[in-house]
Parts: structure tokens; C-alpha cells; sequence
């Protein structure tokens, strides 16, 4: 038996022997840790070119982004601030806008009321005692002046009847307005027959009546007179003119 075994070792069928050197421990537990060393080297490395390359990490997202929204915060309270104090200023305006608005209507109604008081004294200046010769309808007081648009002139007149009329007096105003234009003094008629045949300036009362209109010049007129006529029954029986200054 033993000789066959023999046999078969040394002959071509004998199995395959590999021959393989062994490290020692200390050695193989040095390599295994020079292998992991350089494998944890390599992940840091890939994780700093990524952080590197997509950009900062979790935190400082998170810091980037609570400093932008502290930022946030301030701005918006800024601008209530603003808001507060422009809604302040916007209602100071139209409290000032308001009362200036008060003022402008106050004035307004300041002028028309010296003008009335203005134009009272002048009436009540020509109620004086009229000398001892007048008779008939007299003429206290004529004025015209400009007024509105371009052109365009206010009068106002004030006749009376002398003495104690036991009647009244009807008839009309007509104002004959001279003025120059080009260099030629032309005269013009108020009411203006030409443009309306029916219009009169009547005259109806007792004591004494206020006459007022408007009339307009022709353009680049420059009136220099008017001739009041007071007529009645179709004839004249006052008339008087006075200087436009």
C-alpha cells in the first residue's frame, strides 16, 4: 500500500502542489491599515471637491439664509416705517390743501362782499341832495371797466327821478361806445340793434334803478367814451358821457 502511494506521488497523475509564501500577522495588520489610511484619504478628498464645487455646505446655507432673512425683516420694518410716517404726511396735506381751499373760498367771498359794500357806497354817495334845479330822470352814476374774457366790459349805471314822482317812469337805456381800432375811432351801440332788433336795456320805477351788463369791444379795441342816453317814448330825455380810463 505504501508503495503505491509512493508510485502515484511520483508519477505524471500525482495532484498539483502550489507553494505560497506567508506574511507575518504584523505585517499583513501594517498593510491592511496602509489601505485604509489611503482610502479614507481619497473620501476626503472627493468630499472636499464636492463641497468645493457645489458650493458651501448645509450650514452655511443655513447661516447665508438667516442673515438674509434678518436683512428681510429690517427692510420691511423700514418700510412700515416709511409707510407710517408718508400715510402721516399725505394726511397733513390734505388737511393743509383742505384748509387752503377754505381760505381761497373765504377771500373769494371777502372781494364780492367789499365790492358789494364798495358799490352800495357809491350808490348810496349819489342819493345825496340833487341840486334845487333838476327835474326829470337824472343820470348818479356810470361805470365801466374790463372784466372776464378778452375784450369784454362790465357797466353799471344808476338813474333816479328827481323830487317826489307820483309815477313811474318806463323807457330804455342805450350806451353809444366810441373807441379806437387801426387808428380810426369808430362808435358802437349798446344793445347792439344790428345783431338783435328786440334787445332793450328797459327802464320800470319810481325812485331810482341799478343797471348792470356786459358787452364786448371789437378785437384790438380800446374804448376811449360812452354817451349814456336815457330814452322814453322814443326820444331822449337825459344823456351824459363819460371818460373810459
Amino acid at each position: 500500500m505504501k508503495w503505491k502511494l509512493f508510485r502515484r506521488k511520483m508519477t505524471v497523475s500525482a495532484p498539483r502542489v502550489s507553494v505560497r509564501a506567508r506574511l507575518p500577522w504584523t505585517m499583513r495588520a501594517m498593510f491592511g491599515f496602509f489601505v485604509l489610511a489611503i482610502a479614507a484619504a481619497a473620501g476626503v478628498a472627493i468630499y472636499e471637491y464636492g463641497k468645493n464645487f457645489a458650493g458651501p455646505d448645509r450650514r452655511e446655507l443655513q447661516a447665508e439664509i438667516d442673515s438674509l432673512e434678518s436683512q428681510l425683516r429690517e427692510l420691511r420694518a423700514e418700510r412700515d416705517r416709511f409707510q407710517a410716517v408718508s400715510t402721516a404726511y399725505e394726511s397733513q396735506i390734505k388737511v393743509e390743501r383742505s384748509a387752503q381751499e377754505q381760505l381761497i373760498k373765504q377771500v373769494s367771498t371777502l372781494e364780492s362782499e367789499s365790492n358789494k359794500l364798495r358799490e352800495d357806497l357809491s350808490f348810496f354817495e349819489s342819493l345825496l341832495p340833487m341840486p334845487a334845479n333838476a327835474s326829470g330822470v337824472l343820470i348818479r352814476s356810470f361805470r365801466l371797466q374790463a372784466e372776464g374774457e378778452p375784450n369784454e366790459m362790465r357797466y353799471r349805471l344808476l338813474v333816479q327821478q328827481s323830487g317826489k314822482p307820483e309815477r313811474d317812469f318806463n323807457g330804455a337805456v342805450q350806451l353809444h361806445v366810441s373807441f379806437a381800432q387801426s387808428g380810426r375811432n369808430l362808435v358802437m351801440q349798446v344793445p347792439d340793434p344790428a345783431s338783435d332788433p328786440q334787445a332793450v336795456l328797459e327802464l320800470s320805477f319810481r325812485h331810482y334803478q341799478r343797471v348792470e351788463g356786459k358787452f364786448k369791444l371789437p378785437e384790438g379795441a380800446v374804448a376811449r367814451s360812452v354817451q349814456v342816453r336815457i330814452l322814453s317814448g322814443g326820444e331822449a330825455r337825459t344823456q351824459q358821457s363819460f371818460p373810459v380810463s
